[in-house]
C-alpha cells in the first residue's frame, strides 16, 4: 500500500519482469529438494548431507548465470534497470542454500511455530527495506535490496532455530535417491512457474513496462489471498499429507475437509475483489493504479474453479506421485501460454480471461487423475464442496445487493468497502451455520479452546 504511492507503474514493471526471471531461476535451484526432504519416508543423514551439497552446487550455478545474462536480458527488453535488478536478486541464490534444507526438515517436523517468527521477521524485514529505499529514491531497486535482505534475515534465524543434527558437511553418498525425485518435481515446477509467470514476458514485449506493471498489480491484489491465507495452508498440508501417508491415514478424506474449508473462504473472497476491485485499488494503491481494476474483477473471477485441486500439487508431492505431478503439468501448462499469448493481441483483458481457461484445464485432469491414484471416488474428494458453494454463494448474493445500494447512495470507496465487507462477513457465517458447514463447527471449536485455556 505504501510503495505503490511511492513507485510508478513503469517502476513495478522492470521489478515484476525480473521477479518472474527469478521466479523461474527459483526452481532451478530448489530442485524439489524441499519437498524431498519432508516427504522422505527413511531419512538418514546421509540423504541429508547430499540434500544440502546439490543444493549449494545448483543455487550457486544458478547465481553465476543470473548475473551473467542479465545484460543479455535488458538488452532484449531495451531496459537498463533490468540488468541492475537481476544482478542484485542473484545474491539471493547464494544466500538460500545455508537456510533452505534445513527449513524443509522444520516444515517436516511440523514446527510451525519456528516457520512463524522466520516468516514474520523475513517480511517485517522486507517492508522496512522496501519502503526506506523507496523513500530514499532507489525506485525499482528498493525491491531488489528488499528482497536480498529479507533471504538473508531467514539464513540467519533459520541457523539458530533448525533442527538438532541437521547442520551437516558436505556429501554425495545417496545423491541419487534426492536426485530421482528431484528431477521429477523440478520438472514439474519448472513449467508450472514459467506457464504462471509468461504473462510477464509477453505483456513487457507486446504493450510495455507500464502495462505490466498495470496487470501486476491486478494479479498482486488476487495474490495476496494466496501470499497470505493459501500458501499458509499449502504450507501446512504437504506435511501433513506425508505425514499422514507414511501412517497410513485417510488421505481423501483430509483432502476433502482441508478443499472445503479452503473454498468456502477463497470463493467469496474472490466475490468481493469481482465486485469491489475499482473500490479496493483506489483505497489500497491510489488512483493512478485504477486501470488495473478491471483487470482484477476479471482475474478474480478466474480463479475460483482452481481452488478444488489448490492442494492436488501438495498431495502428489507429499504422496510421492511427482512422475504424476508433470504429466499433468505438461496438459494444462502448454495451455495457458498459447491462450495468453494469443489473448495478448486483444489486450490486458483478454490476458486476464486466458488465465480461467488453464484453470479449467487443471481442474478437469486433476479431478480426472487424483481419483484414480487414491483409489476413491470424486465425489470423496469433493465432499462438503457442494456446501461450500452454496455458502459463496448466499455470501457473494449478498454483498452484490449491498454493492448496488452503496452506489445507490453513491457512499464513498471506504465506507462502500467497509458496509459490503461487514455484512459479507455476517452473511457467510449465517449460511455457514445454516448449511452445517464444517467450517461453522472448527470455528466453534477454536473458540471453545481459547475460552478454555482463559479460564485454566
Amino acid at each position: 500500500m505504501v510503495l505503490a504511492r511511492i513507485l510508478t507503474p513503469a517502476q513495478v514493471g522492470v521489478f515484476s519482469l525480473c521477479a518472474a526471471f527469478v521466479a523461474v531461476a527459483g526452481i532451478f535451484r530448489d530442485f524439489g529438494i524441499s519437498e524431498y526432504l519432508i516427504q522422505e519416508k527413511q531419512l538418514t543423514r546421509d540423504k541429508m548431507r547430499a540434500a544440502f551439497s546439490l543444493a549449494l552446487i545448483i543455487a550457486w550455478t544458478i547465481a553465476i548465470l543470473v548475473f551473467a545474462l542479465r545484460n543479455i536480458i535488458a538488452d532484449y527488453y531495451a531496459e537498463t534497470g533490468v540488468a541492475e535488478v537481476l544482478s542484485a536478486l542473484s545474491l539471493n541464490f547464494l544466500i538460500l542454500p545455508f537456510s533452505s534444507p534445513a527449513f524443509a526438515l522444520l516444515n517436516r517436523e511440523l514446527a510451525f511455530r519456528k516457520i512463524f517468527v522466520v516468516h514474520i521477521s523475513s517480511n517485517a524485514t522486507h517492508a522496512a527495506t522496501s519502503i526506506s529505499l523507496a523513500f530514499m529514491g532507489y525506485g525499482y531497486m528498493s525491491l531488489a535490496w528488499a528482497s536480498v535482505a529479507s533471504t538473508l534475515t531467514i539464513a540467519v534465524i533459520v541457523s539458530f532455530m533448525r533442527p538438532r543434527d541437521s547442520f551437516l558437511s558436505p556429501g554425495l553418498k545417496d545423491v541419487k535417491s534426492v536426485l530421482a525425485y528431484g528431477s521429477m518435481f523440478f520438472s514439474s515446477r519448472v513449467i508450472e512457474t514459467f506457464s504462471r509467470n509468461s504473462h510477464e514476458f509477453i505483456i513487457a514485449k507486446q504493450f510495455g513496462f507500464e502495462q505490466v506493471g498495470l496487470f501486476s498489480r491486478a494479479l498482486g491484489l488476487l495474490e495476496l489471498f494466496y501470499t497470505n491465507f493459501t500458501s499458509a495452508v499449502v504450507r501446512v498440508t504437504t506435511p501433513v499429507f506425508a505425514n499422514d501417508h507414511r501412517g497410513g491415514a485417510d488421505l481423501p478424506a483430509r483432502y476433502a475437509a482441508s478443499t472445503a474449508m479452503l473454498a468456502v473462504i477463497a470463493w467469496p473472497f474472490f466475490g468481493y475483489v469481482a465486485l469491489m476491485a475499482s473500490e479496493i485499488i483506489a483505497v489500497l494503491f491510489g488512483h493512478q493504479w485504477a486501470a488495473s481494476a478491471p483487470i482484477a474483477s476479471v482475474l478474480a473471477l478466474t480463479m475460483m474453479p482452481g481452488y478444488l485441486t489448490t492442494m492436488g500439487p501438495s498431495l502428489l508431492a507429499a504422496t510421492g506421485h511427482v512422475k504424476q505431478r508433470l504429466k499433468l503439468t505438461l496438459w494444462y501448462a502448454p495451455v495457458h501460454i498459447i491462450s495468453v499469448l494469443i489473448a495478448s493481441h486483444w489486450g490486458l483483458i483478454a490476458v486476464a480471461w486466458a488465465f480461467g481457461l488453464s484453470s479449467l484445464v487443471a481442474l478437469v485432469v486433476y479431478l480426472n487423475l487424483l481419483p484414480r491414484l487414491l483409489n476413491c471416488k470424486m465425489g470423496q474428494l469433493l465432499k462438503g464442496s457442494s456446501k461450500s458453494a452454496g455458502v459463496a454463494a448466499a455470501c457473494i448474493t449478498v454483498q452484490f445487493v449491498t454493492r448496488e445500494i452503496c452506489h445507490a447512495y453513491q457512499l464513498n470507496a471506504l465506507l462502500s468497502l467497509l458496509i459490503v465487507g461487514l455484512l459479507a462477513a455476517i452473511s457467510w457465517l449465517l449460511a455457514a451455520r445454516l448449511m452445517n458447514h464444517i467450517i461453522y463447527f472448527e470455528i466453534s471449536r477454536l473458540i471453545i479452546l481459547n475460552v478454555g485455556k482463559k479460564d485454566i
